[in-house]
């Protein structure tokens, strides 16, 4: 058997989860050295739907750095950390070197950090709250789940006046809160959601996002949900979608997943589900329509970073966020593209170990991330 028919069977029987232990040792080495990287790319087309077109292009840009492919990501990033000493990650890692400071530090992944906010102005550390009630205001119990969620219960409402509350997350943070009407939210790194305690008495369920949130709105045709978000607005009545209004994104993006909703910016569209309506954030006006790319919208929800032909300082925004470090760079061309999925909850070094190439560097000390040559 030729080598690169062998590569390729090797390839479909681990799709087809039929390796054994000794193969599978093989593969990982092979993942490892690049060898498999054609027959990787040529899975990952195959799942994608990538045309020959596509691909050969593709080919002829030479600053794209493949990462893991999509069809194969969770496996090899599995056998490539997981096991890291026994299938030889750290002779990968040691020739793509990452610099600590002096005390060794490092940038743990982040995770269910949030700050309550009540209408009274008090704060509640959500990241160190007790399961069980936390508070109660104008006829609404709060609550923290065993799963760690937030969840507001209407015990009795004597106030028509609304009562807001706030909750923020920092940076290496995320949190899921259950709104009173039975909506989901979650909330994303360096994000808020202000919103009524109650939505008796009002005409519509109105809430205020900053950052980027994943919605499942519950149904409710005589209230209207209500997004407000960086000048523009959503309007549904039950759906679920997802919201990215971070202040240093270009655009803002709202992507469709079940049901329809309005974006109004200017001008108004509808959205069916597959589709994404982005919004520059300077003009905040003529709300644009795509097709949406769900992988990479919901990659950060589901636990990973999913980068398709991102540059190197869309790629530091996101990690800056998610381990709560301040990005320097030290180097002139940023026009490099990364390509592929990282998991969200290995540490920063072995995510920056990922991303080395082509002489490009980083340096971590304290909460200080440096891009240098």
């Amino acid at each position: 058997m030729e080598e690169h028919d062998f590569y390729e069977a090797l390839v479909q029987r681990y799709l087809s989860n039929q390796l054994t232990d000794q193969e599978l040792e093989l593969f990982a080495e092979l993942v490892r050295t690049g060898k498999l990287d054609d027959q990787l790319f040529a899975a990952w087309n195959e799942d994608a739907g990538i045309t020959e077109a596509d691909e050969l292009d593709f080919q002829k840009s030479q600053k794209v750095r493949f990462l893991w492919p999509k069809a194969v990501a969770a496996a090899a990033i599995l056998i490539l950390i997981s096991f890291a000493g026994y299938f030889g990650y750290q002779k990968y890692a040691s020739q793509t070197p990452v610099e600590l400071s002096a005390q060794l530090n490092d940038a743990d992944p982040g995770g269910n950090k949030a700050t309550l906010t009540l209408a009274d102005g008090s704060k509640i550390s959500l990241t160190d709250a007790g399961n069980g009630e936390l508070a109660k205001q104008s006829g609404v119990r709060i609550s923290k789940s065993k799963n760690g969620e937030l969840v507001y219960s209407v015990i009795a409402s004597d106030t028509k006046l609304p009562v807001f509350n706030t909750i923020s997350t920092p940076r290496g943070g995320v949190y899921q809160v259950n709104l009173p009407d039975g909506t989901k939210v979650w909330l994303n790194a360096a994000s808020s959601i202000k919103f009524p305690t109650t939505f008796a008495y009002l005409k519509e369920r109105k809430v205020e996002l900053e950052g980027e949130a994943y919605f499942e709105v519950a149904k409710n045709k005589n209230l209207p949900f209500i997004v407000s978000s960086s000048g523009q607005q959503l309007k549904v009545l039950g759906t679920h979608f997802n919201v990215n209004a971070y202040p240093d994104e270009e655009e803002v993006k709202t992507t469709l997943l079940e049901g329809s909703l309005k974006v109004f910016a200017g001008n108004s569209v509808l959205l069916k589900p597959g589709q994404q309506a982005s919004v520059n954030r300077k003009e905040l006006r003529n709300v644009q329509l795509r097709p949406a790319n769900i992988a990479q919208v919901m990659a950060w929800k589901n636990g990973f970073f999913h980068f398709e032909k991102d540059n190197l300082h869309a790629v530091m925004r996101q990690l800056s966020r998610w381990y709560d470090v301040d990005v320097v760079y030290e180097v002139n061309r940023a026009d490099d593209e990364f390509m592929g999925d990282i998991p969200r909850g290995i540490k920063l070094s072995e995510v920056l170990k990922m991303l080395s190439f082509e002489g490009t560097q980083f340096k971590i000390d304290g909460h200080k991330l440096t891009v240098k040559k």
